[in-house]
């Protein structure tokens, strides 16, 4: 059985009150979400050229989508999404349009919080390398994340990654944030229906968990 200190006691109220605080100024997140990145290949080999044994779209890319990524379009559409806040949270709408980008290789996810007027994009893609599923993410806010996920296990589509939380806003460019520990749970319920429980891990090991019921309009 955990015990506490009385000196992690006496801290206990004010770290309370402060993720009571965060999670009714950001209620518990934006799904999946993630920042789109073009890295120039300035490394390389010479004369390398894309594997095209798989025959591409006519008129296409050169380079066909991996198969693995239509895992994730279940995505695919226009959602609205209800969401369930944890203790001292608020009930909050998100909107999700996501649309294949890059000739399929990723999915772009443009998302709408209210309240809060948070503004966020996800991309969604395929790491050939590693064999895993990738998600950046930022927002309007300054937030931005990075998470993995190696696949569908057992119904579940979980991604894990860290997560810098701005707190408050600020048009200056220099605010308070706080970095998390994301997880993000998916589970198909139906055509056009989807669950995300979404879980924040504090670094005093603490942890926040909301979820999202997701319709497709």
């Amino acid at each position: 059985m955990r015990t506490e200190s009385s000196e992690q006691r006496g801290r206990k109220p004010r770290d309370t009150a402060r993720r009571r605080r965060w999670t009714r100024q950001v209620p518990a997140g934006v799904v999946g979400v993630a920042a789109v990145s073009l890295i120039a290949l300035t490394v390389s080999p010479v004369n390398a050229e894309p594997d095209t044994r798989a025959k591409p779209p006519r008129g296409g890319n050169p380079l066909p989508a991996p198969p693995q990524i239509r895992d994730l379009d279940f995505l695919l559409g226009s959602y609205t999404c209800d969401y369930t806040p944890p203790p001292g949270g608020k009930p909050a709408v998100l909107k999700l349009n996501t649309k294949r980008a890059m000739g399929g290789h990723y999915l772009y996810t443009d998302a709408t919080l209210e309240p809060g007027s948070v503004v966020g994009r996800s991309s969604f893609g395929w790491n050939p390398v590693d064999g895993t599923f990738i998600t950046q993410y930022h927002d309007n806010w300054g937030s931005s994340g990075n998470y993995t996920s190696s696949g569908w296990k057992d119904g579940h589509l979980i991604f894990k990654g860290p997560l810098t939380q701005v707190i408050t806003p600020n048009a200056s460019g220099q605010t308070t944030g706080v970095k998390l520990d994301l997880k993000d749970d998916y589970q198909v319920l139906g055509p056009g229906h989807f669950k995300d429980t979404t879980s924040f891990t504090f670094p005093d090991g603490s942890t926040l968990q909301g979820s999202y019921d997701c319709h497709r309009q």
